[in-house]
């Protein structure tokens, strides 16, 4: 199974670069070239200006992945939960909780804070993916001190 964990930082024109240790690497589009938006896929995440990030870590000699980080329960669909109407019902099936690994969780949280708070208007736009149909859901947005969710 292949997973992304993948952060456009708004406006963002010079990456940056967390000034402390973590267990997680952070990839920036700008210095590492393996790092690319698909346009095709994803026209509203790879057409917003500023740099993009991937959260990863090393797999294997150069070859780095989301998947140590987090995951997903595969047993429970989404679907049940009321979703805004632009969301297609053929992928809602799809739709299932992404998980955050334990022992990285909060390197994750600090990277996301630090992230925000680089970001020029205090904003980023946060994508993730695994193996399945790829279809471009904008969902909404996520305060994150309020763990809110507005549609």
């Amino acid at each position: 199974m292949s997973f992304e964990i993948n952060i456009v930082s708004i406006n963002q024109e010079i990456p940056v670069h967390i000034n402390f240790n973590s267990q997680i690497i952070v990839h920036n589009e700008i210095d590492n070239n393996e790092e690319s938006r698909y346009t095709e896929i994803w026209p509203f995440f790879s057409n917003t200006k500023g740099i993009l990030y991937s959260l990863v870590q090393e797999v294997s000699d150069g070859f780095y992945s989301s998947f140590p980080l987090c995951d997903s329960d595969f047993e429970i669909s989404l679907l049940e939960n009321s979703f805004p109407n632009w969301i297609p019902d053929e992928i809602k099936g799809d739709l299932t909780p992404f998980i955050v690994k334990e022992n990285v969780y909060e390197d994750f949280v600090k990277i996301i804070h630090f992230l925000i708070d680089n970001a020029p208007q205090k904003r980023i736009l946060f994508q993730t993916r695994y193996q399945c149909k790829d279809c471009e859901i904008v969902f909404g947005v996520i305060k994150i001190k309020k763990l809110e969710c507005d549609y």
